[in-house]
């Protein structure tokens, strides 16, 4: 029965019961109340007035909800019809008004119409009240410490943290009992499974046992066993229905999810960077800010506010790498594919090099960068690369001015040859002994200028932070880095023993330049390994490298060289021409129809199909000084043995010693030589 404001406030004794009759406040009587002793009678009971001392004395602040008891009951039941169960819940711990209102039973149709508002949740057992189905199903807390349990253990109609559940249930397999008629759970772990019964039930089980008479023990076992099946078979439901409700809730934060993920590519779309989007993924950006995107919240103004200078500093980089690989990356294969048609064809007038540069350096002189770097807006094609390309001779000339300073500055000279190739600059370099040792931990390599330019060392990325993810970037898509002296952690020194094969020919190693070499096409016998009657014989770049790999470590003044003349000299270049050994498949040689570049020399196997598809030479016509030239720090030193009777055969020297080639580690040490 509803009470109104004009109905009679009788009130018990008991002090949780006490409802105090007061003109402002209404309670309802403790006729309906759960916790009510009708053997009690009723009595008016005067509230004895709290002494309120000045200081203690609390102004009420308005709008607060204490005064709801106080409301008509009809129009206060009328606004909780709105609630659910757990609304009701907090309500009834607010106060103790709240409290003795809500939990009388003459309140059960509240609860009721709360639970009702609740889809597909089972009805109430009949062996609990509504307060306290509400209390199971949605507080979230331990009912021993108060912990917060997700998961309730719905046969035993009961939430237990992991701490509290061994001391309120009992195992059976550990007590050693058969099946009893109460309701169970089994717990599934990583060890045994458990089948657990309420501990207070267990231990009330023979207590009931023993005060039932035996002629009733039949039918209160059969209660006990319908009992525990109505209970197990609601908690089927129950379960059934939690699940359903957990799944329902995941859907709905997902689909949150999904739409502030769809609201914040939606802003970043609009401020720009929908490229940035598409070429890192969303999925690369919910990594880089998870919280934001995984949050199932709607996406707010506020929100947007905070998050959007994070989200913008989190992309710019992507945008730098995104212009350098899809925009200026496909900038520079168009230089690429058009640098390499330029070395295909032979260079202008006047504008012959030795070396020509790699494209990766070319792509960095002005006219090219320039057209690299432009806006992502310009078009750029093929045609847009043939100015640049007729200043190409002049910018080649400046960088080879510049490579060889900076080579120069990386030599370490002898103290009796001071700095005067320093001094000279590239001028010294053209000489013909200009010879480098190339020095890198245990590894010691001899290379001619100018092929000592294309020592690996000068393309290596080592000087380079791996972190500077542009800078690889480039290199990936050139195949190596800029030529640079940078980091570079070789010992550099100029190979003296050079000089002995100069002054044989009775020229000054001072002023005689490789060019003039070659034109004097003159044949040197090595004093150290002929012998009377017999002379090894071969060319001056083989006397050289000959001199390095067997005499290098001998004084200047015992490096004996004499120049073969005469007949001597006729008969020598005649078994060249019939005797010409063959190179190898895997021998290092590079192209001598296109233009001498860095990092051109590959395996004869590879050029052959070059010079093949590109200038049309069939491979059985390839021919070895007119199509191809072998690399001469990769070859095997050719020597002859020329007797005194003036018949000459090849020289063999056991002795291998692998080379670095034009930028090309080789591989096969027993087959290209030094």
């Amino acid at each position: 029965m509803v009470t109104t404001r004009s109905a009679s406030r009788v009130v018990g004794h008991d002090s949780q019961q006490v409802m105090v009759s007061n003109p402002v406040r209404l309670v309802p009587s403790d006729e309906d109340s759960e916790d009510s002793d009708p053997g009690l009678a009723p009595r008016r009971v005067k509230k004895r007035p709290r002494k309120v001392t000045k200081s203690s004395k609390k102004l009420k602040r308005r709008g607060r909800l204490d005064l709801m008891p106080t409301m008509n009951l009809d129009i206060l039941f009328h606004i909780l019809s709105f609630l659910l169960p757990i609304d009701f819940l907090n309500l009834s711990r607010t106060s103790k008004d709240f409290r003795n209102l809500l939990l009388q039973r003459s309140s059960a149709f509240a609860w009721k119409t709360a639970r009702l508002q609740v889809e597909e949740l089972p009805d109430c057992p009949q062996d609990m009240s509504e307060p306290q189905y509400a209390n199971l199903v949605f507080y979230p807390h331990c009912h021993d410490c108060d912990r917060v349990v997700r998961t309730v253990l719905w046969p035993l109609r009961a939430r237990y943290c992991p701490r509290c559940i061994d001391a309120n249930t009992v195992n059976r397999y550990v007590v050693g009992c058969a099946s009893l008629d109460l309701p169970k759970v089994n717990i599934y772990g990583t060890g045994r499974r458990k089948q657990l019964f309420l501990k207070k039930a267990y231990d009330e089980l023979p207590a009931e046992y023993s005060k039932t008479p035996a002629d009733e023990m039949a039918a209160f076992i059969t209660r006990k066993r319908k009992h525990a099946a109505d209970v197990m078979e609601h908690a089927e439901q129950c379960q059934q229905w939690s699940q359903s409700v957990a799944s329902s809730r995941k859907h709905e934060l997902d689909a949150l999810r999904r739409s502030r993920q769809d609201a914040i590519v939606s802003r970043l779309t609009e401020a720009g960077y929908k490229p940035e989007l598409d070429y890192a993924g969303i999925f690369w950006l919910e990594d880089q800010v998870r919280t934001w995107f995984k949050e199932p919240k709607i996406l707010t103004q506020k929100s947007w506010d905070r998050m959007r200078p994070v989200l913008i500093t989190t992309l710019d980089p992507i945008r730098a790498r995104r212009i350098e690989d899809k925009v200026y990356g496909e900038r520079r294969r168009i230089l690429m594919d058009e640098y390499k048609k330029y070395l295909q064809q032979p260079p202008p007038s006047g504008a012959a090099f030795d070396v020509m540069p790699h494209a990766v350096d070319a792509a960095e002189f002005d006219p090219f960068r320039d057209l690299i770097m432009s806006p992502e807006s310009a078009t750029i094609t093929a045609t847009s690369f043939l100015s640049a390309f007729q200043q190409l001779p002049d910018l080649v000339s400046s960088w080879r001015t510049k490579i060889d300073h900076e080579f120069l500055d990386l030599i370490c000279f002898e103290e009796n040859h001071g700095d005067s190739g320093k001094q000279k600059g590239s001028d010294w370099l053209q000489l013909a002994t200009a010879v480098f040792v190339m020095e890198s931990g245990s590894d010691s390599r001899l290379l001619m200028y100018p092929d000592v330019l294309s020592w690996p060392g000068f393309f290596s990325l080592s000087s380079i932070s791996s972190t500077d993810e542009l800078f690889l970037l480039r290199a990936k898509q050139f195949g190596c880095c800029r030529w640079s002296t940078s980091g570079h952690f070789s010992r550099i020194s100029v190979f003296e023993g050079a000089a002995a094969v100069v002054q044989a020919a009775n020229l000054d190693p001072k002023t005689t330049r490789r060019e003039d070499m070659d034109r004097l096409d003159a044949r040197f016998a090595c004093g150290n390994c002929s012998t009377p009657g017999r002379k090894v014989v071969m060319t001056w770049e083989m006397a050289v490298m000959h001199n390095y790999r067997l005499h290098r470590h001998q004084q200047s003044e015992e490096n004996k060289w004499t120049l073969i003349e005469g007949d001597e000299l006729t008969t020598v270049k005649n078994y060249e021409q019939v005797a010409k050994p063959p190179v190898k498949a895997d021998a290092i040689v590079y192209c001598a129809l296109c233009q001498h570049h860095m990092r051109d020399a590959l395996s004869l196997t590879f050029i052959l199909n070059h010079i093949a598809e590109i200038h049309g030479i069939p491979l059985n016509k390839a021919e070895q000084g007119t199509h191809y030239i072998p690399d001469r720090n990769s070859i095997s030193v050719i020597s002859m043995i020329l007797d005194s009777d003036s018949k000459v055969s090849n020289h063999v020297d056991h002795r291998l010693v692998p080379s670095y080639s034009s930028g090309i580690e080789i591989l096969y040490c027993k087959s290209h030589l030094v």
